[in-house]
This record gives C-alpha cells, structure tokens and sequence, in this order.
C-alpha cells in the first residue's frame, strides 16, 4: 500500500495514490512540517483523513468524496493562513493547490466511471444487502450535507452509482438519515480514544442490546432495527445525569452510538468512594421514571460516571424500553378515596367498564418496580465493592444488614428489595434519601467553595444576614436559630405558621397547613429531649427542615397567580410533590429521635399505586382532616388531598363554558394548551386515566376555539418544574438564577420584557411582556434560538436542558463558573505551589489550554451557522469540574440580531473594545465579526488588561473604525508569532481575517510551543 504521508513526498514529486484524492495538499503539508517544525504538533490532516484511508472498499470510499473535500480546501486554507501569520512567502508551489486539487478530483471521477462501466466489478464492489444499505445511506447523507462544494460530474457519478445499487438491490431509502446520524469517518480514533468535533467522546456498539437480552423482543432482532430504536429514544433524552447522545451510526456491520464522555465506574474503584455517583444515577433513573422509560437490563454497564467530575454518575441510553402502566378502575362509592393498592384492587371493573388505553405507539414492556429492585442492588453490590468488602455481585440481599452499611443505608436498599413490586420504595423516595446520605458522608469544608451555590433565598443580600451558629450551643430547641429567619425557633413557629394561614386563604392549599401541623407536633415533643436519642442531632436537623419550609414558603409568597385555573392545576403536581418530601423528612427526624417506629403505616415510603378514575357522578367529598390520631400517619390524608385536587381538576376540564371563558385570551390559551400537552404526554404516570381523558376533550375543546393546537417543542420545561434560586446577574436581554431542575442544579435565564410604559411591581420573576407585533416577533426568535440551542452537543459550549416560551419565558442550562478565563488562569496559578503570579502573570500552558478550548467551542457553533456577536472574556466560562471551558452568554444570539436587539447590543456598555469594526458601524454580526472579538480575547488573557484598556468608548470607536487602528502591543507580553496572529484575526476588512479554523489549529501549535 502506498504510504502518502512518508517525510520525502513533497510537492516536487507527489506520491501518487490510486484515489488520487488530496495527494498533492498532503505532500504540501509534508514539506510545510519539515521546514517549520514548530507546527509539528498542529496541521493534523492525517488523523482527519485516517479513517478514510483504511477504508478498502471502493464505492464507500465514493460515499465520503464530499466529506473529504470539505476536510481539504479547509485545511488548504488553514495552511496559507499559517504562512500568513509567520510571514512565510507564498511559493508556486503552494499557491496551485486549489488547481492541483480540481485535477485530482477530476482524475477521480474517471475512475469511478470506469467502475460503473464494469458491470462485473460494480456488483463486486456492492457487497451483501447490509453493505449496499450502508452505501446508499452513506451516498444520500454526504450528497445532502456537502453539494454545495460538490462538482456537477461529481454528483452525476455519485447519482449514478446511488440508482445502480437501489436497482440492483431493490432497497429504497424513505426520508432522510435521523437527524444524530453519524458517517463512520466522523470520528477520529487517536490511540484507542475516539474524537468528534475535536472533543474526546465516548462510543458504544448497540449490538450489545441484542447480546445481553435487551432487546429479545422480536422486532429487535436486526442490529439497524435496534440502533434505530435505541438511538431515537436516547435522543430524546436530556437530563444533567443522563449520558447526552452526540449521535450514532444504524448502518453497517457494527452499528454504534456516541455519547459523552463517560465510562463504568466499575473501571475506577477511587471514583465510587462517595454517594455523589449513586445519587446522579438516582436523579437519572426518576427522569427516566418520569419520561416513562426503564432499563430491560439493569448492569453496571448502565452506571457512568463522567471524565473529568469523577464524582457525577450518569447513566447509559443503551436498553430503555417503554415502562408498564398500571391501568385504573373508576371510583365507586363505598371504595377508599387513597391511591392505594390493596384498597383499589378490590373495585376493579368487572362490568365491562371501559378503559382508556395506552397510545398504540407506547407497548409496555417493563416496569417501574422492577427497575427499583434492580437499583437497589446495583447500590448494594457498588458499596460492597467500594469498602472492598467483596467483588462478588449478590442478586438476593442477605437476611442482616451487612458492616459496610448504616442503618439508613440497609433500610433504603431493603424497601427498594422489597420482594412485593407494589410495595417498593418510589423513585423520588429514593432520590430524597440518597441526597441526605450525600450530606452525612461529605461534611462541608470551611475553605471549600462549590463552583455553583444554589441554595435558594429570599433575595441576594439574605446570606450576609444569616446569623452564623458555630460558636453558639443551645439546649433547648427553642433557643436553635433559624438561619434564614434569623430569629430562634420560638418566634419562628408561629411566623411560618401565619404564612401557611395566607398562603391558605390566597390559595386553598391545605397540604401547607398539614406539614406545619406535624412540624408544631415535633416541635412540642421535642420540648423535652431527656427521652430522645441524639437529642442535639435530632433538633438541628428539625431547624434544617424548619429552614427549608420558610424558604418554600417564601417563594410561594412571590409566585405570582397562575394566568388560569389549567395553568394552577397542572403546576399542583409538583407541589404535591415538593410537599410530600417534606412530610418524609419529617418521618426520618422521627426514625433518628426514636420517637415512632420506622415501619409505622404513615412512615412507608410512596410505593406504586394504582390511580383511581374519577366518575362523573361522584358527589363524595374529601375531609381533610386528620382521619387518624397519630397526626404523624400522614400518607392517608395526602393522598385524599390530591385526589381532591384532581376532581376538581377533572371538573374544570370538563366545564366548557368555563373553560372557554378563561382562555379567551390567545396567550393564556397558549400556556394552557402547553401545560395540558405535556401533562398528557410526558407527565401520564401521574394522572388516573380518567383525567387523561379529561385532558384530551380539553384540548380537542382549545384546539376549536382557536387555529389548532402547536406541538409541544422537544425542548419545553414548564415553570412549575424550575426552582428559582439566587439571582446571579443581568445582562441586556435576560436575569440569571441559580436554580433547581429535578433536584439538579442548573442555572436560569428568564428573558427580559420589554420596557413598559410604566414601572413595574416587585414580584418573583419579571413582568410578562406586553402585547404587540414586536412581542410576537420576540417569541418568535424566542423559539428559534431555543430550537438552535437545545441541538447543539459540545463540550465546550453551556448546554441547554430546555426552554419555557409561554408565560414569561426562559432558557435552563447547566451550571458553570460565573467567572472569566482571567480570573480562572489566575486561580490556577495561585494553586500552584511556589508559582508567583504577580511577577509572572498566569501560566502560559494554562492560558494556551483555556484559549484553544474556547475556541473549538466556538469553531463548532460557526460550523453550524452561529455566530456569537457578543465575545469577551467573561462569556467564557468554566464548567463544574474546574477544567473544562464553555462558551456561554451566546442563548441570545438570536435576539441579538433583531432589529431592536441588534441596537441593544450595539448599545451595551462595556463591550465596545471587543466589537469588530463592522458591528460598530452598524453592520450585521458575522462568523469574521466574532473572529475579530476572540482575537480581542486572546489579547485580553495573554495581556491581563482589557483591550484599549483605560480607553473612553467614544475614543475607542474612533480608533477601530477611522483610524483602524489595533490596541498598542503589550510590551513583553506577546512572541512575534502570537502578535502576528492577532493582527491578521483583527484585520479592518472582514474579508482580510483568516479563519476560526486556522486560528484554533494555531492555538494547538501555541500549546506546544511556547515562544
């Protein structure tokens, strides 16, 4: 085989490949590398090209000509952009490589019409029916993404031997690739560890589901079949403890996803030491709960945990199937109002009651119980494991509680083994009680800051207010201080309770009154600890929980009034949730003081019940008063509550004069019809089937009234899902929280209105925005950005977990640093021993790393058609793991192009010095503009100073648009090749700038070589 990339071929005598193909650019760049060695480490052509080289087969290789070519005139472009910049002369040579390529490509095209031409051949070359599926997939999918830089005799003869094939084989493609469809030559492979996008990632064969049975469904059999089914399903996904899919591949011999990077934490016994991994794979697993997804197998292959946050589990898309649910009887007189089981049981129909059933499209297979038994075990045998204990996986738990547990531990493991399905602990149960494991093993450090707080509060001042407790030493639970309240707890129990009285009267909310009634309870029990075990213990943790029900008092105070009744009632099941986790942390304050037993009836954990339908004639009412004389037997009389909230849900759905009334508005029609879809569709589990029913004469109702119901968007979150923690900043177009989404941290950006007439009130959230064209042109865009958004798959660039486009809208994303890459290359050199940063500045390795990760960020936001128009230094930020750079800031690039968004943006004070000269002048942001602006970050990083530092704007648009003029060179700050490289990112002329492509390959060879 001819090996073009020997040191000796160079331009003057091309070594000729029988492809042809990028001959002649390879021998360039050979020759480039050998006269420039300090590019060595850059101008990686032949990773990119490696998989395209040992591919022996000759159509498939036809099947990547459009790939290939893009990865050659780019890389064409970035070698004269390095001669640019190191002042290099441009010979013969180099400059005939656009020709030189033409001829090659030319010369290509022949052959393969000579292969077309040999019929013998051809069929050899087609391969069996899955080879012939994977080239014509491959032939439709590089046709689609590259034509534009693809010949007329090029996609003849790919055209050509597309319909050869299809008549040869029969086989007909229906429709596009899925939109994660991966070429097997996307990924680049560099000693065993795969790349894409430039990133590591990691990549998993989908076979696997077949082999170890968990795809033995019939329609499974087919490896393509299961990729498919797999890779749709895990796309759908996005969750912080959900391994994110970038894509996958369904053709071919060995299909195959690609997910982030994450591996068993089987392979990394160091890694388990803290409950953090179980709780992420908890936090997981009741996402996928919710999304009414389970595991057909549940093993250690499952349980991730990420590089780099070694602490994070996540858990594999590989093996989800669609989860059983239990089907319902209508309530009839006489039958307990509880969702409980055995009660419910006994009235199921046998009258021929009909039921409502499940869409056609979501066949059960496996079950929520037996995913929380197969949990509970993978928990057992990953503590065994840990403690070194044993290696040996048990599939029984043993008859006592074994030395590496506590008490806690062994009595959530058992309720989550619990031999009857119905009587296991809920996922949520699970989550609540592994959370408090994670806070008794990992007692805080007094000098450790977490990279995100997000401890909610009632306003950003509150924590200098908090009274600080460490030297002071009550006995007496009245003399404990509530942090938050900063008063004792006897003044607090009776403000918390008059806020549970208006909080009631606003809203009938008798869930809150009854937390505080078994609160008050403890409260009078605990007057005397001379019986109670770990007294002390006991009653800090009765302040915790008395701490964190202000504070969910004190956000429901600034909630403002839902814009409909539909809108309040699908917010009251996260509310019923929020309560009940109140009510369980109630019962281990019990458990710990030993005032009750730990098996009482009251203190089960929720298990899997059956929801009772609603009929239409039932005219019960619920007391919602305590039907029991221990107040603590609290399950009963929540359950009544919510089934009381439910009836009247129904009946609201169900009143079609009302309901047309209040929603007569076509923005609260909107939010209705939302809330109400994705409460059907994605929240199901949590309704009995009768109010399903409900929900979808509902719509049918809505969908009449107005112009058709809008599909929900796969990114929408609902309000009532989000948690707003503290307020971290503004920018022109948004407010920023930290927050809370399914129990993760997460960070929010509620999108600013437009300034009304006249000044606001104080409320929770921002005012909604007025009415208007231009309000809808904002939704609009609104929309758009969050449909761009939410595909994007990086790294290196903050990812979105969802949207809220109704009522005021938000984006949710991952948490990061709020910090700028000075201030980080600073920390990191600081915590360096002996390293002395005022004399030195930051590291070079750490200033070069930090700039080459934001800028393969931002190169993959320009590959896909977006262009940031907003670059300083502190839109870069660092993930939670400490390492890892995001570009952020840029949720907005859509707005920011907006007529009025655009002015905004030209207007934002403090941005100016990074402005490309062309913005300021008015002009649309482009892919050069940001080019411009992160040359104006590198400057700032290296430096240490803003660019123009000390600069009046005013002067400073004078000097980049009359005098077109750069920055003064920082003297002592910059090699001649780094200086060189800004000059020619910050030319005047867009046109003179060279590429984000060149620059990112640049900052590779930089990392290397330090001048």
């Amino acid at each position: 085989m001819v090996n073009r990339w020997y040191r000796r071929n160079r331009p003057s005598n091309v070594v000729r490949t029988p492809d042809r193909l990028g001959d002649y650019v390879v021998a360039l760049r050979n020759e480039f590398v050998a006269q420039n060695a300090v590019c060595r480490r850059g101008l990686n052509l032949e990773g990119e090209l490696r998989a395209y080289e040992k591919e022996t087969r000759v159509l498939l290789k036809l099947a990547s000509t459009g790939r290939v070519v893009n990865i050659l005139l780019r890389f064409g472009r970035v070698l004269e952009s390095y001669m640019e910049v190191m002042n290099i002369e441009k010979t013969e040579e180099v400059l005939q490589w656009r020709d030189q390529l033409t001829l090659e490509r030319q010369q290509r095209v022949e052959f393969f019409q000579q292969v077309l031409k040999d019929e013998q051949r051809l069929l050899e070359t087609m391969g069996d029916e899955t080879q012939q599926m994977e080239l014509l997939t491959l032939l439709k999918h590089d046709v689609a993404t590259h034509h534009t830089i693809l010949t007329p005799e090029e996609l003849t003869v790919m055209s050509d031997v597309y319909g050869r094939v299809v008549e040869h084989s029969g086989i007909v493609l229906v429709g596009e690739p899925p939109s994660w469809f991966l070429s097997p030559n996307d990924l680049m492979c560099e000693n065993g560890i795969y790349y894409l996008d430039a990133v590591r990632v990691s990549k998993c064969v989908t076979g696997e589901v077949l082999r170890t049975g968990g795809g033995d469904h019939q329609s499974w059999e087919d490896q393509e079949e299961a990729c498919l089914r797999q890779a749709s399903i895990w796309a759908d996904l996005n969750h912080p403890h959900v391994a994110k899919l970038l894509g996958g591949c369904h053709i071919g011999k060995e299909p195959f996803v690609v997910h982030e990077p994450a591996e068993p934490l089987v392979s990394n016994r160091a890694s388990a030491q803290s409950w953090q991994p179980l709780l992420g794979w908890a936090l997981g697993l009741q996402y996928l709960h919710e999304r009414e997804l389970g595991y057909k197998n549940f093993d250690d292959t499952r349980l991730l945990a990420r590089h780099h946050v070694t602490s994070s589990g996540v858990l594999s898309g590989l093996g989800l199937v669609p989860v059983k649910r239990k089907t319902s009887a209508p309530l009839k007189r006489g039958v307990s109002n509880m969702f409980d089981m055995k009660s419910l049981k006994a009235a199921l129909p046998k009258d021929g009651d009909e039921e409502i059933l499940l869409d056609s499209h979501q066949i059960p297979t496996w079950s929520v119980p037996n995913d929380i038994l197969a949990f509970g075990l993978a928990i057992y045998n990953t503590r065994q494991w840990v403690s070194m204990y044993s290696d040996e996986k048990v599939l029984v738990l043993p008859p006592s509680r074994p030395q590496f547990l506590n008490k806690q531990e062994w009595d959530l493991i058992q309720r989550m083994c619990e031999r009857v399905p119905d009587n296991r602990a809920s996922m949520w149960y699970v989550v609540h009680q592994v959370q408090s494991f994670v806070k008794t093993s990992e007692p805080p450090v007094a000098d450790k800051k977490n990279p995100v707080d997000l401890s909610v509060s009632l306003d950003p001042e509150e924590d200098e207010d908090d009274m600080s407790t460490e030297s002071y030493n009550p006995e007496h639970i009245d003399e404990f201080i509530v942090p938050k309240m900063c008063v004792k707890v006897v003044k607090a129990m009776p403000r918390i309770k008059g806020m549970c009285d208006a909080i009631s009267e606003a809203t009938p909310n008798s869930m809150l009154s009854h937390v505080y009634n078994r609160l008050s309870s403890l409260h009078s029990q605990l007057q005397t600890n001379a019986n109670i075990k770990d007294a002390t213990t006991v009653m800090e943790a009765f302040v915790s929980v008395l701490d964190l029900f202000y504070i969910l008092l004190t956000r429901r105070e600034k909630q403002q009034l839902s814009s409909s009744a539909v809108a309040s009632y699908c917010a009251s099941r996260a509310a019923a949730q929020d309560i009940a986790i109140f009510h369980h942390e109630i019962d281990r304050l019990l458990t710990l003081a030993e005032l009750r037993d730990a098996a009482a009836p009251g203190h089960s954990p929720p298990s899997h019940v059956t929801l009772a339908d609603i009929r239409d004639d039932s005219s019960e009412s619920i007391d919602t008063t305590l039907d029991s004389e221990d107040i603590h037997e609290w399950l009963f009389t929540w359950n009544k509550m919510r089934r009381e909230q439910l009836r009247a849900f129904q009946a609201c759905l169900k009143d079609t004069e009302g309901l047309t009334q209040q929603l007569e508005d076509p923005k609260i029609r909107l939010e209705a019809q939302m809330l109400l879809q994705f409460e059907l569709h994605k929240r199901r589990s949590s309704y009995p089937n009768s109010v399903l029913q409900a929900m979808k004469q509902a719509l049918a109702l809505l969908d009449k009234l107005g112009d058709g119901a809008e599909a929900v968007p796969i990114w929408f979150i609902p309000p009532y899902e989000v948690v707003l923690g503290k307020h971290i900043g503004q920018g022109g177009f948004a407010d920023v929280f930290h927050g809370k989404w399914f129990d993760t941290d997460v960070v929010v950006k509620i999108l600013k209105a437009p300034a009304p007439a006249k000044a606001p009130g104080k409320g929770a959230s921002p005012p909604a925005s007025a009415s208007g064209s231009s309000e809808e042109d904002t939704m609009a865009l609104f929309r758009r950005e969050a449909d761009h958004w939410f595909m994007l798959n990086h790294q290196n660039v903050v990812h979105l977990y969802g949207a809220c486009h109704v009522g005021t809208p938000f984006f949710v994303c991952e948490p990061a640093k709020t910090t700028s890459l000075s201030s980080h290359v600073k920390a990191l050199a600081c915590a360096r021993p002996g390293y002395k940063y005022e004399e030195k500045g930051g590291d070079p390795a750490d200033i070069m790393r930090c700039l080459l990760l934001a800028g393969i960020g931002l190169k993959y936001l320009h590959e896909r058609g977006i262009v940031h128009c907003d670059l300083k230094g502190n839109n870069f930020m660092v993930g939670t793991d400490g390492k890892t750079i995001k570009l952020g800031d840029f949720g907005m690039s859509v707005l920011k192009r907006s007529g009025k968004g655009r002015h905004a943006a030209h207007s934002n004070v403090g941005a100016m010095p990074w402005k490309a000269p062309e913005y300021l002048l008015g002009g649309d942001p482009s892919p050069a503009s940001d080019v411009y602006g992160f040359g104006m970050c590198i400057l700032e990083l290296i430096s240490g100073n803003f660019p123009w530092a000390g600069m009046p704007e005013a002067a400073v648009k004078f000097h980049v648009t009359k005098r077109r003029a750069l920055p003064p060179r920082p003297n002592g700050k910059f090699s001649d090749l780094q200086w060189s490289l800004i000059q020619h990112m910050c030319c005047y002329d867009p046109n003179d700038r060279i590429s984000l492509a060149a620059v990112v390959d640049m900052l590779h060879t930089f990392r290397f070589a330090q001048q």
